[in-house]
């Protein structure tokens, strides 16, 4: 008969594993609690989100229309836009065939809307008056002019160049005789900031705008 050997003394042999199992419990919770607080720091080290708008000064546009006052009323319709800038984040281009999508300078309004307000107050001051209206506020009557815009190209460089280019086309309302072309704009940021690269598009887009207005203004005498 074989004898049943006694155990150790307190009950059995523990568990695999629980030996010091509190201890890995706490050491666990430590290491949660450390990631959580790295988290939150790198959290609140994050820039903040910085927006940037289209602003057109006056000196943008050159008056190509002598007379000012009531002048003829032009809609800026939809622009198209190519998809690598279709976003609210600014993208710039880097070295080689890379480009930067910047998360924490954004645009204030949506792109094809920024662009369409842009050119359609560089036309307001080129031609003299202001009933030059851009899309979405399209809603007004008696329009003699209508220009449509398809921006090619709306590449910028932090603190090198901007270099804009679009198609566009101006009907007039009344017969349907049409201008188009295609216009490029360039221009040399005052320093690699965000301001001075949108300052550099709203001069860049000048060049364009003083082209569909020199349209409008043949159009307008024939």
């Amino acid at each position: 008969m074989t004898m049943k050997q006694p155990g150790p003394r307190g009950g059995g042999a523990k568990p695999v594993g629980a030996r010091g199992g509190p201890r890995r419990r706490t050491l666990a919770l430590v290491v949660a609690a450390l990631a959580l607080v790295q988290l939150a720091a790198g959290c609140a080290s994050a820039p903040p989100d910085r927006f940037y708008r289209l602003a057109v000064a006056p000196s943008t546009a050159v008056p190509v229309m002598a007379a000012a006052g009531d002048g003829p009323v032009v809609t800026v319709g939809a622009v198209t836009l190519p998809a690598l800038v279709d976003r609210p984040q600014i993208v710039t281009l880097a070295a080689g065939s890379r480009v930067e999508v910047s998360e924490a300078h954004r645009w204030a309004e949506p792109l094809r809307f920024a662009l369409g307000r842009v050119v359609a107050e560089q036309l307001a001051a080129a031609l003299g008056t202001p009933l030059v209206y851009a899309y979405p506020q399209l809603a007004v009557a008696d329009v003699a002019f209508r220009v449509t815009l398809n921006v090619q190209r709306f590449d910028a460089t932090r603190g090198v160049a901007v270099d804009d280019e679009l198609l566009w086309t101006v009907r007039r309302v009344a017969d349907g005789q049409l201008r188009s072309g295609r216009s490029s704009g360039r221009a040399v940021p005052a320093d690699a900031s965000y301001d001075a690269l949108a300052a550099a598009h709203v001069e860049a887009l000048a060049a364009v705008s003083g082209d569909i207005a020199r349209a409008i203004g043949e159009l307008a005498t024939r």
